[in-house]
């Protein structure tokens, strides 16, 4: 079987969490199939021998690139069945229509929001239509998606002639109906759930790192997460990184007064890079992971620590995944979604609201409820772990239609 994995982002530790483990999953269940990967940006080398990465396109500029512009339009007017390109635009569609064509069943990577007005990459609309108009099936295999409020017919269109559509919390189901997509659409999980990682390896590794390990061994430690949110759609707001800086300032100062040691945890890596900003918090009693490590054995640290306070969503996904306490900051739906379904709204910040006084008082609150909130998730790590992989479950259910092998 040829699978072709389109969408998909790289160098954020949370979206590699959810494509390994969707990989790692399909290798388990389809050890003979044949895969091929398309990522949004470009020279990314994955840890598997055995894939193939494929390069994505962009919409072209009306002002930098007017001919591929024009070119565009017209493959779109054409529903893709007929194109034209110049230059490394070319040389990109042909490559991703060469890997539509050569696929058996396409899957849409899971991740964030890329789909609709938060990123605004449409170009995955168009990719989409390229696997249409070669009459390939595509999956959507739980990532978040939405608001629509642009390109609004299309995106029905592409989500109306999907194979099946799993989404990982109800708003973006909210959103699906909002334009009138009726499919059937089954909400599950984050895809980072559904593999765990391996402890021997792990425990290995942290066995050979003694600053990080005698670190984490002594006290209680606080795994922190901190983005300006400057790359996001947010960053109009200009007071917002003075607010974030000021109320995580504050509150790391508060922390390590009562006690507490605070690891910074990178979730960028490779072309992008978030522990620069982390380490203008850094204090005494604060160390800061490097950002090289990879997802699974950052899951295997925050499980050694007392509690997680993240604003970037994967830190706490990780957190739940491996049973340790931990309070949101919620810039974006996929964050409050997952609050929300999983019943811990209580340990939720919105980040308009966010602010020294919030963030204590919440922690204050996790602290009062740490035994009762480190059951609950410890109780529900297998319901976590269920729930994703009925994305998988429903893949197999799909493939199986095709007689796929």
């Amino acid at each position: 079987m040829k699978i072709f994995v389109f969408g998909a982002n790289w160098y954020n530790h949370g979206d590699e969490s959810a494509i390994r483990a969707m990989i790692d999953q399909l290798l388990i269940k389809y050890p003979n199939a044949e895969i091929k990967i398309q990522f949004n940006q470009d020279d990314v080398k994955m840890p598997y021998s055995n894939l193939c990465v494929v390069k994505g396109f962009k919409r072209p500029s009306r002002k930098r690139d007017p001919l591929n512009y024009i070119l565009y339009i017209y493959a779109i007017l054409n529903n893709w069945k007929r194109y034209m390109f110049v230059g490394d635009m070319k040389k990109r569609v042909d490559e991703f229509y060469d890997a539509a064509k050569w696929c058996d069943y396409a899957i849409y990577a899971p991740g964030g929001p890329s789909f609709g007005d938060y990123y605004r990459q449409y170009e995955l609309v168009e990719m989409m239509m390229i696997l249409k108009a070669c009459s390939k099936p595509y999956f959507f295999f739980a990532p978040s998606m939405g608001p629509f409020k642009h390109y609004k017919n299309r995106i029905k269109y592409v989500l109306e002639s999907a194979d099946y559509i799993c989404i990982r919390e109800p708003l973006s189901l909210r959103y699906i109906r909002q334009i009138g997509v009726n499919n059937k659409v089954t909400i599950t999980l984050d895809s980072a759930f559904q593999h765990m990682y391996n402890y021997n390896e792990n425990y290995k590794k942290l066995n050979k790192k003694e600053k990080l390990e005698k670190f984490i061994s002594e006290g209680k430690v606080i795994g922190i997460t901190i983005t300006d949110l400057q790359w996001h759609e947010k960053k109009t707001n200009l007071d917002l990184e003075r607010k974030i800086n000021n109320a995580f300032d504050k509150f790391i100062n508060w922390l390590i007064n009562e006690n507490y040691k605070i690891l910074f945890i990178p979730q960028l890596f490779g072309k992008d890079n978030d522990s620069s900003y982390m380490k203008k918090f850094m204090k005494k009693n604060c160390e800061i992971i490097s950002e090289n490590e990879d997802c699974y054995f950052q899951q295997f640290i925050i499980s050694k620590l007392y509690a997680v306070v993240g604003m970037r969503y994967h830190s706490n996904i990780f957190s739940a995944k491996v049973g340790t306490p931990f309070i949101s900051v919620a810039y974006e739906q996929k964050m409050s979604g997952f609050m929300e379904k999983t019943g811990l709204g209580d340990y939720c910040i919105r980040i308009e609201d966010l602010s020294y006084q919030n963030l204590k008082e919440h922690f204050e609150l996790l602290e009062k409820d740490y035994n009762r909130y480190k059951d609950f998730l410890m109780q529900e790590k297998n319901e976590f772990v269920k729930e994703s992989r009925n994305t998988m479950l429903k893949l197999c259910e799909r493939i199986n239609i095709y007689g796929l092998k």
